[in-house]
């Protein structure tokens, strides 16, 4: 009867409070908003006695590089400020007695996206993005509008110790197809490819360090969010060229 007692609480409060730290990814707040439209969001632990607390953290915390399919445990990197992030988060958690949710969310992408997904966009949007040939790299993302969603599923089965999930949108898209699906959202501007031996030599000069970072697959596993939850991610590349855009989209 404890747990009843202690969900009737919550449904009866005129807004749950929700803490929502986000100290590498603020742009995510805005979609938190509007998705928890009857909650108070808070970036204070101690503003109120928390419903829930949700860290938006991320795969760079893992000390992979390149290769397939890294799951949550997985080495993270050494002396990765992330990681720093994280014991700070567990540790306000655990001074309010309350059960903190880590998202370790892939490439984000949305409105005021940073970290690669910008990097890249910038690129396109300059004109210094090019295609090369049999480019079959892939790399994991989610949209912003996801992460809320996969918040409140986790929220939703009231579990209350730590938890930490990977979060992509399960389809590891082709590093051409994201970059064709950013481009879409610039007015369809087109991307140039390397066609030629001369192209591609030139290609790999100019990209320097880049050219590894754009020809090599790096993904993520996130079963484990969807075998503990009802959450089901959209497919980024799909988001982006179907989505209808309004005042109220972000």
């Amino acid at each position: 009867m404890a747990f009843v007692g202690e969900f009737f609480v919550i449904l009866c409060m005129e807004k749950p409070i929700l803490f929502l730290f986000t100290p590498t990814k603020t742009f995510v707040r805005p979609y938190f908003k509007k998705f928890f439209e009857n909650w108070e969001i808070s970036a204070d632990i101690a503003n109120g006695s928390p419903a829930a607390a949700v860290m938006v953290s991320s795969t760079d915390i893992y000390e992979a590089t390149e290769g397939f399919g890294y799951d949550e445990d997985s080495r993270l990197s050494t002396g990765c400020i992330l990681a720093e992030y994280e014991k700070e988060f567990i540790n306000l958690c655990a001074q309010v007695g309350i059960g903190g949710i880590i998202l370790r969310c892939a490439n984000i992408i949305g409105t005021g996206m940073n970290g690669f997904p910008m990097d890249l966009a910038e690129e396109i949007y300059r004109g210094r993005f090019f295609h090369f040939p049999d480019n079959e790299a892939r790399v994991s993302a989610v949209h912003a509008s996801d992460i809320p969603r996969a918040a409140m599923a986790v929220i939703a089965k009231r579990n209350t110790h730590l938890q930490i999930f990977n979060l992509t949108d399960g389809q590891d898209p082709t590093i051409h197809d994201l970059a064709e699906a950013i481009a879409f959202r610039m007015g369809n501007k087109r991307i140039s490819n390397l066609s030629t031996g001369p192209q591609r030599w030139l290609g790999r000069l100019l990209y320097g360090k880049k050219y590894r970072l754009y020809t090599s697959s790096l993904t993520f596993d996130s079963r484990s969010i969807q075998s503990a939850t009802d959450f089901r991610p959209t497919p980024v590349v799909e988001y982006m060229r179907t989505h209808i855009y309004d005042h109220e989209s972000l």
